[in-house]
């Protein structure tokens, strides 16, 4: 196993000076022992069976969309060989159902993956989002269940923080500037909505994906065990892997702009549509309109603030004529 630098711990912070401390942050911390008093971890400690009790009385039932791998699967839910197919199934399935089968399954070995991704408690568990609060503005508390699993390296376009109620999860994590050296996978079809990295961190193939080199020199890792939570900044990316017969998390996605700016990832694939394939010449000379009108604070500081339009700031308004005037063009 490749070895990094470990992420910083601190032990000071508490549920009431959390956001405080959030907002200071620039990189991954883990808040050691965060979540510790959640009644959901106490009954952790005391058995796995404890918690899945308390899980099963805190669902509405409801089903979830649940991935699953069948016997002698290696718990990675990721493509298939050719890259075109996933080398798991979903399905929703009755919560109740899922944590009867994880709780048959504790002990036997190269028994099937399961694995409950994302589940919006207010949907599924209203009452353990109410007996096991954190209070982080703008984020919905979501549940992660399931046996040993490894999900691939991918970023999230918000703000986490991760809460382990049950099992030990190891991040590996990789800067934003790092993308250039990740092998980004397809952006269609991707496997949680977001785009993942086709370098494997377990197996390097440093012929296949030489660059990958220079993202593990800049990863660090943090190890997370019950009552335990890890801040990972926007668009970091991790990669999560779990060992024990069951693993479960709640956590937390935020953003601090408004849904008038739009979604970036669509962002992205239009200036792709529209720029990546130019003539050289031609792309770039929009590169360097791009550094300077969007990723530059000065771009427009020498005029008159009345006369700035879009070069000024924009306010909510503004950029929702814009967004729906690109709109209008693109139906052309």
């Amino acid at each position: 196993m490749i070895s990094f630098p470990a992420v910083d711990i601190r032990d000071d912070v508490r549920p009431d000076n959390l956001m405080e401390v959030l907002g200071t942050l620039e990189k991954p911390l883990i808040f050691k022992g965060l979540v510790a008093g959640w009644p959901a971890v106490a009954r952790t400690r005391r058995s796995p069976a404890e918690l899945i009790d308390y899980l099963k009385a805190c669902d509405i039932g409801k089903p979830a969309e649940t991935f699953r791998q069948a016997p002698g699967g290696d718990g990675k839910y990721f493509y298939g060989e050719d890259s075109t197919r996933f080398n798991f199934q979903r399905a929703a399935i009755p919560l109740k159902l899922t944590l009867d089968r994880l709780q048959a399954l504790i002990g036997l070995p190269g028994a099937e993956r399961i694995y409950i991704q994302s589940a919006a408690l207010k949907d599924y568990m209203p009452r353990f989002k109410t007996e096991n609060p954190l209070d982080i503005p703008g984020a919905e508390p979501r549940i992660w269940i399931g046996t040993p699993a490894v999900t691939q390296t991918h970023f999230d376009i918000n703000y986490n923080l991760v809460c382990m109620v049950a099992g030990r999860k190891r991040f590996v994590l990789f800067p934003p500037d790092q993308a250039k050296n990740m092998y980004i996978g397809p952006l269609e079809a991707t496997i949680s909505g977001v785009p993942t990295s086709m370098a494997s961190l377990e197996k390097p193939d440093f012929d296949a994906h030489p660059r990958f080199r220079e993202a593990l020199a800049a990863a660090t890792v943090a190890e997370l065990e019950p009552g335990d939570a890890l801040y990972i900044p926007y668009m970091w990316w991790h990669h999560v892997s779990s060992t024990d017969d069951l693993n479960v998390q709640v956590n937390y996605w935020w953003n601090t702009v408004g849904a008038e700016m739009g979604a970036p990832m669509l962002v992205l694939m239009l200036a792709m549509l529209g720029l990546r394939d130019l003539p050289s010449d031609q792309n770039k000379a929009w590169k360097a309109m791009f550094d300077h009108l969007v990723f530059s604070d000065d771009a427009g500081k020498h005029l008159a603030p009345e006369i700035r339009g879009i070069l000024g700031d924009m306010g909510a308004e503004q950029r929702l004529d814009i967004r729906r005037a690109i709109g209008r063009n693109l139906q052309d």
